[in-house]
């Protein structure tokens, strides 16, 4: 049965699984942020010493349309959505529409007594990793300029191809106010240095043809920002060699 309320794990449709299945409500939740102050002088008052992003938890609720006398049967649809529930991955939901969560750990329900038929159960994903929705589709520019969407800071992909006609050392990559300094590179003419991140982790690498790479994060120097973080906006690029081609991208996050 195909619910009004939505809701897919890895690609998955939760009521794909069978039929009996009810999604009851789905929240997407809210960011968790943390945040550090210290009184100040004068007996009022608090200075901010620090904010982080720590997790988000969103969660399902569903209930299973059997009656109660088939116990087997019941039991038998609860034990698929909990295969479902723990393959991770990316969840989406039509009340995100065109965004995405990515599960790093989920809190699975108990099945409890399967008589009670109108028992209705809720899993919980949670991120941990990136703890914001994002977009499903990326922002690209190949321009000096990219226009960041979402609600908070979230990091840049590039992809940078040498067409000097010889091998490149040295590179400075800018976007915003992050910068990656790169040196001992050996950027090929026609390779590509590829900067990407899967599930909010930072992957360097050159690409030498289609099949074949290596990694290049060590060529990242020591005055280099921790990672591609830009801010919602209009956020400039800037790159030090004349003879690269470059795209740049970035999902926007949203609390």
């Amino acid at each position: 049965m195909i619910m009004n309320r939505r809701v897919a794990l890895g690609g998955t449709q939760l009521d794909s699984l069978d039929d009996s299945i009810v999604i009851r409500s789905v929240d997407p939740g809210v960011a968790r942020e943390n945040v550090s102050t210290v009184d100040l002088m004068g007996g009022a008052g608090q200075r901010v010493t620090s904010e982080h992003w720590s997790t988000l938890e969103a969660s399902v609720t569903f209930a299973i349309d059997i009656p109660k006398r088939q116990l087997a049967d019941r039991r038998e649809v609860f034990d698929k959505v909990i295969v479902w529930a723990l393959g991770k991955g990316w969840l989406t939901t039509n009340q995100m529409d065109g965004k995405q969560l990515w599960v790093d750990k989920v809190t699975l329900p108990g099945g409890g007594d399967m008589w009670e038929w109108t028992n209705e159960y809720t899993i919980t994903f949670k991120a941990h990793r990136v703890p914001f929705w994002q977009d499903e589709e990326a922002t690209e520019d190949t321009g000096d300029r990219i226009i960041v969407p979402g609600q908070v800071e979230t990091v840049c992909d590039a992809e940078l191809t040498n067409g000097s006609g010889s091998t490149i050392d040295s590179m400075t990559l800018q976007i915003g106010d992050s910068t990656f300094i790169f040196s001992s590179l050996g950027l090929a003419d026609g390779e590509t240095l590829k900067i990407s991140h899967e599930g909010g982790i930072l992957s360097i690498r050159i690409q030498e043809d289609e099949n074949t790479s290596r990694n290049a994060y060590s060529k990242r120097t020591g005055g280099s920002s921790d990672d591609l973080y830009v801010k919602p906006g209009t956020r400039l690029i800037t790159v030090s060699e004349e003879d690269v081609t470059w795209t740049v991208s970035c999902c926007g996050r949203y609390v």
